[in-house]
Formats: structure tokens, C-alpha cells, sequence
């Protein structure tokens, strides 16, 4: 079977080319089934963004996809709340109307340092704003039926246990070759129901040890022992 997937999002999605990622990791597992993404992105885009102007909603409308990804502005859920559950619900029930499988992509938090800490509502950490968001995506998951694509938990876990990893890029916010190569092992992961641990393809210039490092707890967190 062949799952058709629509990434909808912002630079959190298509930096470093993460859905081409969770294809290849695909192509490259015999046993895995062929995942084709699309994608409607626009740096810096909200859904309300998408759901207004972006063609976003005209491509969900024409149907033809298994899943349909949702990805709000990494701030959204917890400086735009009302914002992100109106715009998430108006997206979501149309993909679910396409016979889409709905999936809210779980962001990352930003890097410690970073000067969203500053205010109240980003939980002054990266663990506060992780739990904060998943919070809120939870939330509309639960509301619309829709599945959760733990992103953010699992780079909380590495950041965690491998501070040594660079999961950002020098803005601190946007995701580093690595971190990127997380967020498609999670996606792959979840969408496949496949190890991405021993997958022969890995972009390149990523250092294969820390690659097959977050692959295997990317895994761990989807399917964890006992």
C-alpha cells in the first residue's frame, strides 16, 4: 500500500528537505510501504495563514491523500491558542472530510538560551514549552479525532540524554541537519510502523552515529520495550 502524505506547515517542516526524508527512509526499507509526501509550507506560515491564503485548503479539497499533516507556527498553540484550535479544526475537518488520516505534528521547543524564555507563556525552558504544547495538541487531538506525531517529545528526550547533540540550527529554533533527520525518523517511525535504526539511507554529511542514535529513540519512544 502506498501512503499518500500532505505535509501543511512552515520552516519547521521543510528545512532541510525533512518530508524528502521520510520518503527516502521509505524507498530505502524493503519491508517498509512507500511513503510519497507532498507540501504546502510557507516560512513563518500559521494555519490560519494556510487556511486564508496558501492554497492549503484548496489542495486538502482535492483529496487523494492517506494522511494530511498538520504543523502550526511552533508558538502558536501557546501565544495564538484560540487561533490554533479555530484554523487546526477548520483544516483538520476538512482533511477527515477527504477521508484523510488527520496527524498534528508536535513541535519542537526552543534551545535553552534563546530569548522567547523571557516571557511567561513560553514556560521560561525547553521542557515547560515542550509539555505546554504537546498540552495544547493533545487537546485538538482529542477533539478532532487526530492522531499526535510526538516530535517534540522525542527531541525533549534527547536533549535530555545526549546533550552533546546539536539538534538546532544557530538561531536556536530551527532544526540543525540532525534535528531534522529526528523529526523524519519520527514521522517514518509513526507512519511506517518500521525501526528506521537500520534503514541503509542517510543524508548527507550527517555523522552516522549520531543519526542512527535518534533513529533507534525515535523508535524507542513509538514502541517502547515491555
Amino acid at each position: 500500500m502506498t501512503l499518500r502524505v500532505l505535509f501543511v506547515g512552515n520552516s519547521y517542516t521543510f528545512y532541510n528537505d525533512m518530508p524528502e526524508q521520510v520518503a527516502a527512509l521509505s524507498r530505502s526499507d524493503p519491508g517498509a510501504p512507500e511513503i510519497e509526501t507532498e507540501r504546502v509550507v510557507e516560512g513563518g506560515a500559521t494555519l490560519k495563514l494556510h487556511f486564508e491564503a496558501t492554497g492549503a485548503r484548496q489542495r486538502i479539497d482535492e483529496g487523494g491523500f492517506t494522511h494530511v499533516v498538520l504543523q502550526e507556527k511552533s508558538t502558536g498553540p501557546l501565544h495564538d491558542g484560540d487561533e490554533f484550535h479555530v484554523y487546526v479544526g477548520c483544516l483538520g475537518e476538512l482533511a477527515k472530510s477527504r477521508k484523510a488520516k488527520l496527524l498534528l505534528y508536535q513541535t519542537w521547543a526552543r534551545k535553552e538560551g534563546h530569548e522567547i524564555y523571557r516571557w511567561k507563556w513560553s514556560g521560561k525552558g525547553p521542557a515547560k514549552m515542550t509539555k505546554k504544547v504537546r498540552k495544547e495538541v493533545d487537546r485538538a487531538a482529542t477533539r478532532l479525532e487526530a492522531e499526535v506525531v510526538p516530535v517534540g517529545d522525542v527531541w525533549e528526550q534527547v536533549r535530555l540524554k545526549h546533550p552533546e547533540l546539536n539538534l538546532h540550527d544557530e538561531d536556536l529554533h530551527h532544526a540543525s541537519p540532525l534535528g531534522s533527520h529526528l523529526a523524519a525518523s519520527v514521522f517514518f517511525a509513526f507512519l511506517a510502523q518500521r525501526d528506521p535504526t537500520p534503514v541503509p539511507f542517510m543524508p548527507e554529511g550527517l555523522d552516522r552515529d549520531q543519526a542512527l542514535l535518534v533513529r533507534a529513540m525515535a523508535w524507542d519512544h513509538l514502541h517502547p520495550a515491555g
